[in-house]
């Protein structure tokens, strides 16, 4: 479970995905993602639509156009959660969605992007892209607000918040439109540390590929290598032994009480809370440690290998794993007791941000965000994978979507976290081993793969394709955050520019971090991108 090949995918003709879709919706209510796929030899695209039932079952809808008349109908009349990734798809694909409430503006790409680039198209080499992203970044900043132009500079004000605000932990921008103090819209404009990973992937062989993922995010790295590991051992028809499985478990439980504690800690800091920052955070560097000691790293892990881990852990790792989870239990409930009964905090966060279940569905919601509403979407439940089915937990849900819900679900989901690790060392065969006798690195049969896991901000979603190569022909990465951003944007409007840190920062948001730089040195006129080797020669070279 928690990945499946796509031997069944239900065709239609690119003027019915519209009818189609409505249909599916009424049985399949929630859209995972849009995928795009471009085969060059038929000179056509493909976009496949995936949709799930909330209990498990799958639905792939596929419809193909030709690649010199990417034209076809939006869904996002009938299912709002299309359009942020239609979007994607014209942006990286050159497919225009008619119809789409994005049509006309930048979401992903930056807006002195060439229009007639797109990135993930087979026959765009990656040292071209290169030279289209040098000579962009070249020219003048300027605060682009496109999409706002319907606005009446008379009545409304348009307020850049972000890329680079002390709210944000990475950069991202939304353009506020405000009358007086309140919000009555929202411009999201994601993209800005956009790597291009889904290209390189393809570049690369499936083994490197391994590696690649786990840099998409520094907090919840694990989760990203081992669904992509799910795919792979699928198309290998490979099965871990019981031991790597019960391993996987705790360092992706591990991860997920990390990138808790690490949000909760930082809603204390949004807050004005700041000691609760540093209470938290203390707190946190036990999960660090623990996922040092079993790894050998504290944020990309490089743990997993198709076919099991890497390496195997001793009994008396896993002794100081159950006795240290045992003292950090007992710290943090007294902890979060102090936290919550502090009357400021709770009245600052409670009927802020404020949706419901039908709107969280509507837009796509996943993880925290849709649980705190009351629904208990959990891949871990809903399409268990790893040993979670041999695990007693419960999902943890919430009786409203708004901030303190959402604070409420993550803080139990940590205690749910602990109760997981603990029944893992317990139950995990100590006499197996889990490291494979060989590392995959071959050529894969051709097939099609979904995988999904429950990361700690929701769904993550992958489509993995090969084609009887060393390398992928196609990998797709759908994260929670992508997700989400549509409700975050979406619930800001009635609030007041003092409530956005809080509720954007509600979903989570993980915008990614950077594995390469661009340098643009105006003085010289010259942009450069710095890869590993150019950055240790420059290093060695300066000592």
């Amino acid at each position: 479970m928690g990945r499946s090949r796509i031997e069944d995918k239900a065709y239609t003709e690119p003027h019915s995905i519209v009818e189609v879709a409505s249909k599916t919706l009424s049985s399949y209510p929630h859209l995972i993602s849009v995928t795009a796929v471009h085969d060059e030899k038929e000179k056509s695209i493909e976009l496949i639509y995936t949709f799930s039932d909330f209990r498990g079952a799958l639905k792939n809808i596929s419809t193909r156009i030709p690649e010199d008349k990417k034209t076809l109908p939006s869904i996002a009349s009938v299912a709002p959660a299309a359009s942020i990734y239609e979007q994607e798809v014209s942006e990286l694909f050159g497919v225009t969605f008619d119809g789409n409430p994005f049509t006309g503006k930048r979401v992903l790409l930056p807006d002195c992007f060439p229009n007639n680039a797109h990135p993930l198209l087979r026959n765009v080499k990656q040292e071209d892209l290169e030279k289209v992203v040098a000579g962009c970044m070249l020219g003048e900043p300027q605060i682009y607000v496109t999409g706002s132009s319907r606005y009446s500079a008379e009545s409304v004000i348009l307020l850049p918040f972000g890329p680079y605000h002390p709210a944000l932990k990475e950069p991202e921008r939304f353009i506020l439109v405000l009358e007086g103090e309140t919000i009555v819209d929202v411009i999201p404009k994601i993209g800005h540390v956009h790597r291009g990973i889904e290209k390189i992937a393809e570049g690369r062989t499936f083994l490197q590929d391994l590696f690649l993922v786990e840099r998409i995010c520094g907090i919840c790295s694990f989760i990203h290598s081992w669904i992509f590991t799910l795919a792979v051992e699928e198309l290998l028809n490979v099965k871990p032994s019981k031991k790597a499985e019960y391993l996987r478990t705790v360092i992706a439980e591990l991860e997920r009480i990390h990138s808790h504690v690490l949000w909760i800690g930082l809603l204390g800091y949004w807050t004005g809370f700041e000691s609760m920052f540093m209470w938290i955070w203390r707190l946190r560097e036990k999960i660090m440690s623990l996922l040092d000691l079993l790894t050998g790293n504290r944020v990309h892990k490089s743990f997993i290998a198709f076919g099991g881990v890497r390496k195997d852990v001793s009994d008396e790792k896993l002794n100081t794993v159950a006795k240290t989870i045992a003292e950090f239990e007992k710290d943090y409930k007294k902890l979060i007791d102090e936290i919550m009964s502090y009357e400021p905090l709770v009245e600052r966060i409670k009927g802020i941000g404020m949706y419901n279940a039908e709107h969280a569905i509507r837009l796509g919601a996943v993880g925290p965000i849709i649980r705190a509403t009351g629904v208990p979407y959990d891949m871990r439940k809903v399409e268990p994978y790893g040993v979670y089915d041999e695990i007693d937990f419960n999902v943890v849900t919430g009786k409203g979507g708004d901030v303190f819900n959402v604070t409420m679900v993550r803080i139990k989901e940590v205690l749910e976290s602990i109760n997981i690790i603990r029944q893992c060392i317990e139950k995990m065969p100590r006499n197996e081993n889990p490291v494979p006798k060989t590392l995959v690195s071959g050529v894969v049969k051709e097939g099609e793969v979904v995988a999904r896991t429950e990361a700690p901000r929701g769904e993550l979603f992958y489509y993995v394709k090969a084609a009887n190569s060393r390398n992928p022909h196609r990998v797709k990465i759908r994260t929670p955050t992508l997700a989400n951003i549509l409700l975050a944007a979406d619930i800001l409007k009635g609030y007041t520019l003092s409530d956005v840190p809080v509720i954007i920062t509600s979903i989570d948001p993980c915008f990614s971090c950077m594995d390469r730089v661009l340098v643009v040195d105006k003085n010289r006129n010259n942009v450069f991108f710095v890869d590993f080797n150019k950055l240790r020669k420059e290093s060695r070279r300066a000592r």
